[in-house]
Formats: C-alpha cells, sequence, structure tokens
C-alpha cells in the first residue's frame, strides 16, 4: 500500500460548512408485545432466557457483595481480599448487548465485567448445548472445571418455565444446565484466586475471560480494553474471520487517550481509500461505553464533559458518526434491537459503530463506596425504574410469565450461584493459586526457555523492495559497519 491521495490547495481552500446528520437519542419505543409479534428475533423462550440472564448476573453479584461486606452469604462464610468492581443496575445493557450474539463474536469486558462475562457466556452455552459444549468444558484446564461441578453436588435440573399450548415456552437441557454451573464455578474460583478458575486464578476479578465462549479479557485499566479490542477487529478483518468485537468500556473512560487512540485508528480513512478492493471497509469493532453517568466520583455529563450526550463524539470521527447514537440500556430490548440493526452495517464493512448506552449502577463504586459523591434520592429514583422488575411487568403483561413463574426462575438461580460459592470457597475443592518459582504462572511464561537466536530469521519476510535493490539499507550498512544481511 502506497501514499497516493493529494491533497489539493484549491479543495482544501474552498469555503463551506461541514453537514452533521442527527445523532438518535433512545429512539426504540416497541413494546414486548410488538417485538413478539414482528418476529426479529425476540421469541417468547428468548424473552424469558433475558429475564433469567439478568437475574442470574444480579444474584452473582449480590452474592459478591455480600461476601465482601458481611463476610457470608446464604450461610456461606468467606472473606475475599480481592476486588469486586460490581454492576449490579446495568444487568438491561449486559444483556440485551448478547441476545443476537454468537459464539464467534468476541466481547472485551469493561472494568465492571462480571455482568458482561456470564451474559456472554450463558448466550454463548445456549448456541452449545447439543453440539461442541461437552467437548468445550471436558478439554479445558484437564477438565478440572468440569469435574467439580459434575461430581460435587451435580443438580443439573432443566428449568422448566411458563406454558403455551401444553408445552413449556422454556425449558433447558441437563448439557446446558452442567455449562451453567462451569461458567459460574470457573468465573468466581477465577475471582477468588483459586487453581481451578477460567484462568488458574491469575486473572482474577478484573481480568477473567473465557475465549471459546467469546468472552476476551476484561481490564483494570479505565478503557483498557478499547485497543486492545481495535486489535482484535483488526486481526477479524485482516484473517477475514466471521464476527464482530466488543470493547465494553465505562463512559468516564471517553477522556482517556487510549480510548481515543483506539477509535482514530478504528475510523482511518485508509480502510476505504488506499486498502485494495477485496480489503476495503472499516473495522468490525462496536464501542459500546457503558454509561453509568459516573466515573469513581465524578460525573462526565455537566461536570467533567461538555458533551452532554457522549454519542456526540462520534461526530468528530468520520461522517457518519460511527452511527452513533444513544441506547436505553435499562430496556434489554432496546440494547438488542441496536445490536440487531449494527451487526449487518459492521459486517458489510461500514464499521465501527459506537454505542452510548445508558444505565445506572446501583452499588457503589465497589464495596467500600459509600457513594457520598451523589444523592440518595437519585439512587432510589433508579431502584423504581430496576431493568429486572420492569422486565418482570412487561413479561406478565403479554401472559408469557406469572409472579409464581418469576420466583420459580429466581429460585433456580440462587441454586446455582449458591452451588458456585460453595464450591469456590471450599480449599479441599479449589486450593488457592500457588505462586512459586515452578508453579502458577511461572508454569504458562513463554520466558521459562532461553532462545539461541529470535524465531523465525530462517524464514523469508514479506518486504516491499528487497534488501539487493534497497540503496537506503545499502547506504546504512556502509556506515554502521554492522549490518548482518
Amino acid at each position: 500500500m502506497t501514499k497516493k491521495i493529494l491533497i489539493s490547495p484549491n479543495e482544501m481552500r474552498k469555503p463551506g460548512i461541514i453537514n452533521i446528520s442527527p445523532i438518535p437519542i433512545n429512539q426504540y419505543q416497541k413494546t414486548l408485545k410488538e417485538e413478539l409479534d414482528a418476529k426479529e428475533g425476540i421469541t417468547p423462550e428468548v424473552a424469558l432466557r433475558i429475564y433469567r440472564d439478568m437475574v442470574y448476573i444480579r444474584e452473582f453479584e449480590t452474592m459478591l457483595d455480600k461476601i465482601k461486606k458481611l463476610g457470608s452469604y446464604e450461610g456461606i462464610e468467606y472473606q475475599h481480599a480481592g476486588p469486586a468492581h460490581l454492576s449490579i443496575g446495568q444487568e438491561g445493557a449486559a444483556v440485551g448487548e448478547c441476545v443476537f450474539l454468537r459464539v464467534y463474536d468476541h466481547i472485551f469486558g469493561s472494568h465492571r465485567s462480571h455482568g458482561e462475562i456470564i451474559a456472554k457466556g450463558l448466550r454463548a452455552i445456549r448456541d452449545l448445548a447439543g453440539n461442541s459444549l461437552v467437548e468445550i468444558m471436558r478439554n479445558y484446564w484437564e477438565s478440572r472445571i468440569l469435574n467439580v461441578v459434575e461430581n460435587h453436588e451435580p443438580d443439573f435440573t432443566p428449568l422448566v418455565i411458563g406454558s403455551n399450548k401444553g408445552k413449556p415456552i422454556l425449558k433447558t437441557t441437563e448439557e446446558e444446565e452442567l455449562g451453567i454451573d462451569f461458567l459460574l464455578y470457573g468465573l468466581l474460583a477465577e475471582i477468588f484466586g483459586r487453581e481451578n478458575g477460567f484462568n488458574k486464578g491469575m486473572g482474577g476479578s478484573m481480568h477473567a475471560f473465557f475465549t471459546p465462549f467469546g468472552v476476551y479479557p476484561a481490564n483494570a485499566i479505565v478503557g483498557g480494553s478499547a485497543d486492545i479490542a481495535t486489535g482484535s477487529a483488526l486481526y477479524k478483518k485482516i484473517k477475514k474471520m466471521k464476527g464482530i468485537t466488543i470493547a465494553n468500556i465505562g463512559d468516564a473512560s471517553i477522556a482517556c487517550g487510549p480510548v481515543w487512540e483506539a477509535m482514530m485508528f478504528a475510523t482511518m480513512g485508509q480502510y476505504n481509500t488506499l486498502w485494495e478492493d477485496e480489503d476495503k471497509g472499516g473495522l468490525p469493532i462496536v464501542f459500546n461505553f457503558v454509561d453509568n453517568f459516573y466515573g469513581m466520583g465524578g460525573q462526565p455529563i455537566g461536570e467533567t464533559a461538555g458533551f452532554e450526550r457522549l454519542a456526540r463524539v462520534g461526530a468528530g470521527l468520520n461522517p457518519e458518526n460511527m452511527h452513533a447514537e444513544v441506547v436505553d440500556g435499562n430496556n434489554p430490548l432496546a440494547v438488542a434491537d441496536a445490536y440487531r440493526r449494527k451487526i449487518p452495517i459492521l459486517e458489510s464493512g461500514k464499521g465501527p459503530v459506537l454505542l452510548d448506552v445508558i444505565c445506572y449502577r446501583q452499588s457503589g463504586h465497589s464495596p467500600s463506596d459509600q457513594s457520598s459523591y451523589r444523592e440518595h434520592t437519585e439512587i432510589e429514583l433508579w431502584k423504581q425504574q430496576d431493568p429486572i422488575l420492569e422486565f418482570g411487568e412487561k413479561l406478565k403483561s403479554v401472559g408469557l410469565a406469572t409472579d409464581t413463574d418469576l420466583e420459580s426462575i429466581r429460585a433456580h438461580v440462587l441454586k446455582k450461584i449458591k452451588k458456585a460459592c460453595k464450591l469456590a470457597t471450599n480449599l479441599e475443592i479449589s486450593p488457592r493459586m500457588k505462586l512459586t518459582q515452578f508453579s502458577g504462572l511461572a508454569n504458562i511464561m513463554f520466558s521459562n526457555n532461553i532462545e539461541e537466536e529470535l524465531p523465525g530469521l530462517e524464514k523469508p519476510t514479506d518486504v516491499l523492495l528487497p534488501y539487493e535493490e534497497n540503496p537506503r539499507l545499502k547506504k546504512i550498512e556502509k556506515k554502521s559497519k554492522v549490518w548482518t544481511g
């Protein structure tokens, strides 16, 4: 690829106006009944799964909150010294994001990523069950995670909810329930620094991942996932791989240099001007800003930023505004609809996309945070519009579930979370990660072996101009006398 874009002074000096197209704000207004009638992917079963998945996230993080603050959960006592940045209240944003994702779509987590991991994991389990799910679990980490959940308190009773002409609306399988135990235990063991965790306990709460489910590392650095996800999207594009990449990052991360660096890289004009025809097109990435209105304490809107709506920044990066819009993250159907519309845009080479997904963390920045930087009245107002309660009412309004059905889902979830917590806190079943010269991190570090020379030097490399024909390199060789050829 060579530079061949002429910058004409006659064009650049012309008077004119930059026209910026409108950026939609909370335009999704469909009811659940309208979604069901439209038959565009939201089926009765999917609707019930959305509720179930939000409850899984809420109960998992409620468990962590109680462990951190009280040292116990449902009679299980445990002291956890590690971090627990929770997303209680943001469940609609996480679950809605994953409704239309495929296993091969990659998500990179935000600063508070437990909900994102669980949402994507549950979505992947649904697709993999009956296919390669058991094989994935059996082949991962010497079957340690699978062996624990299979052999300790094994209970894989399917979840059966609702009735339509005598048939259940939602009925899981034993394999899917086994997969859910695998997900919850593998994640929690990782958070608690146990050897049986997804990443042998070395990732902990803020760097957990499980790539077979399309869950890639979260990041403790604010906005840190933006650059890494952009690299993933570039790799997908160059390798012509299926799927999209999602960078989940908080709204306050918009002030961080790496986030701007990532968005600038993702919107480079050369993708559409200089790349060869078969490679033309933007990166398949969504910059998914989980907009809960706060950084650690400051408020971007009205205080530390002047954009009023974060989606506005898309207008500064390319003529398409990065297809930016503000989405109501309290409503998982609104987020699902956004992805239903944006995925084809990305797969047709018209990315990247910026989504400003508004939601609210009812919990503090961490369990030790007393939320002194915000009014108690504000928190209560958002709790009254809790995404799980709102969606439960929608299910009842269209006859998909009764109060008894919703309670059955909550009871089922509680049983699964208790099992994961009990197993992950048991030192005999889940030994702590050991860090010595010969164990833990040392076993998987590439630096354990001494290389006599850099690998790959014996192989021919791709160059634009061979050494023999490159006068510049010959000149350098003559001056330095160190060129080895």
